[in-house]
């Protein structure tokens, strides 16, 4: 997730209706800039080459989980359908990504599932099945601790965090999903496919 503010001005955007290695663009409406979500700045207009502050608040729940939390809340309906699930049962059937794209680096499948994030602007990218019971890794004196459940469904955001101390008793709680205070901050990232953000980050 991203913040909106650049400098002192607050942008509003909406769906550009165009894709970049089938992933969304934004446009803002303040200075007509373009920003493809999976590279986290600006690739034309007023703003081009602005990066983005990135938000570690992102979290991925279902309707119940929402529904439990918000009880009021309303649905989006489109032509009388709030959900349609057949509309994704192909894609995720398939080993090919959006419209027959494919993975330039075959480290990985082309729709494996990962973590991706940047540490100083360098991009990263972390394979689900790395990170069942808790990966740590250090990357550019940076350490870093990854955490999937061995039983976590496809949709569920991957806990990510950044260490701050080297404390022994600084550890994961994988019920709460989370460190105790001062242990570790929020590290902002992406659940996504391989293909869709290696094509758009070809450094990682």
């Amino acid at each position: 997730m991203y913040g909106r503010t650049i400098g002192e001005q607050d942008l509003t955007f909406e769906a550009s209706g165009g894709l970049i290695h089938g992933t969304l663009v934004l446009q803002d409406r303040e200075t007509d800039s373009y920003w493809p979500i999976m590279a986290g700045r600006s690739v034309e207009g007023r703003l081009d080459g602005t990066t983005l502050p990135e938000l570690a608040v992102a979290r991925k729940r279902t309707w119940g989980e929402w529904r439990r939390a918000h009880p009021d809340s309303l649905v989006l309906s489109v032509g009388g359908a709030e959900d349609a699930p057949e509309s994704y049962e192909k894609y995720f059937a398939s080993d090919e990504g959006f419209r027959g794209l494919a993975a330039q680096d075959d480290r990985l499948p082309t729709k494996a599932p990962i973590f991706a994030f940047r540490l100083d602007e360098r991009p990263l990218a972390a394979p689900y099945d790395a990170m069942i019971g808790g990966c740590e890794f250090e990357s550019a004196g940076v350490r870093v601790f990854l955490y999937r459940a061995p039983d976590a469904p496809l949709f569920e955001s991957t806990s990510a965090f950044r260490l701050t101390s080297t404390d022994e008793a600084c550890a994961f709680d994988a019920a709460a999903r989370s460190f105790p205070d001062d242990c570790a901050v929020p590290l902002p990232g992406f659940d996504t496919f391989w293909y869709s953000w290696s094509l758009n980050n070809p450094g990682t």
